[in-house]
């Protein structure tokens, strides 16, 4: 099995996503463990975790790999603003032009036609790594913790094995270590989350929700929604914040969801 992957390194550069989270941090780790011929690349959306930055160097230093890091000097605020709306539970165009685009650039002048992107998606997210191969077209998707057969379970051991601490917002109960917990996908129990855990970062997306919102005018729309009696009704970071503290709001305690990123177009 050994030899056989090592013939497959041999073949083609794989260029992994190192996104922060454990997903892709494990498949750098099995990449160096099985001899691949990889780089790191990190996609900055400049509203990260704070810890993801730290996960990010831990796996590099781990790798020997120097990490590459891609930014546009925007955040998904920004990208609203100058979009002219504001990103929902369909259509996450933050991920797009902060992520997947710079990513495919990066990768269309530096790397080779025949390369691979890694994905830290894994059997459960096997509809996304079919999504992303649509979007990305004729560049391979490769899970190398499907390749490998690793599971989640795995993950921690896989971590420690190489003395790396866990991203500090899974401690806290986010399902990943995207975008510093915020999310225009994600459910109302995710934001809650993040309104208990990091209420400073809570208050400062309220904050810009506030401002981009009179930026861009009577078609901005908020992300959030609440359905009472069959009608939905969206709210701002505000008017949640208001119903969770006074009580108004119900919360599914499985109501996280996420974006697609690289798999979403």
């Amino acid at each position: 099995m050994v030899v056989f992957e090592r013939r497959l390194a041999s073949q083609m550069k794989h260029w992994i996503s190192l996104s922060g989270g454990v997903g892709s941090g494990v498949s750098a780790l099995t990449a160096r463990r099985f001899g691949y011929d990889f780089e790191l690349v990190f996609a900055d959306t400049l509203i990260e975790d704070e810890d993801a930055y730290r996960f990010n160097r831990d796996i590099a230093r781990a790798c020997s790999k120097e990490l590459i890091t891609l930014t546009t000097g925007k955040d998904p605020w920004d990208i609203f603003v100058e979009k002219r709306y504001i990103g929902n539970t369909r259509t996450a165009h933050c991920s797009t032009e902060l992520k997947t685009r710079p990513v495919m650039r990066f990768l269309d002048k530096f790397a080779g036609a025949g390369d691979a992107l890694v994905l830290g998606m894994d059997w459960s997210e096997q509809d996304r790594i079919e999504r992303a191969q649509g979007v990305w077209g004729d560049r391979p998707i490769v899970s190398l913790l499907n390749r490998h057969k690793i599971t989640r379970p795995q993950h921690g051991a896989i971590l420690a094995l190489a003395g790396i601490k866990m991203p500090r917002l899974y401690e806290h109960g986010f399902p990943h270590n995207n975008c510093g917990g915020f999310c225009v996908k994600a459910g109302l129990k995710q934001f809650k989350t993040l309104m208990t855990s990091f209420p400073e970062r809570f208050d400062q997306h309220e904050k810009r929700m506030s401002q981009v919102m009179e930026q861009i005018g009577p078609t901005a729309r908020p992300f959030l929604r609440k359905t009472v009696n069959g009608d939905v009704n969206y709210l701002t970071l505000a008017q949640f914040k208001e119903a969770v503290e006074d009580g108004q709001i119900e919360i599914g305690e499985y109501d996280y969801r996420g974006c697609g990123c690289f798999s979403d177009e």
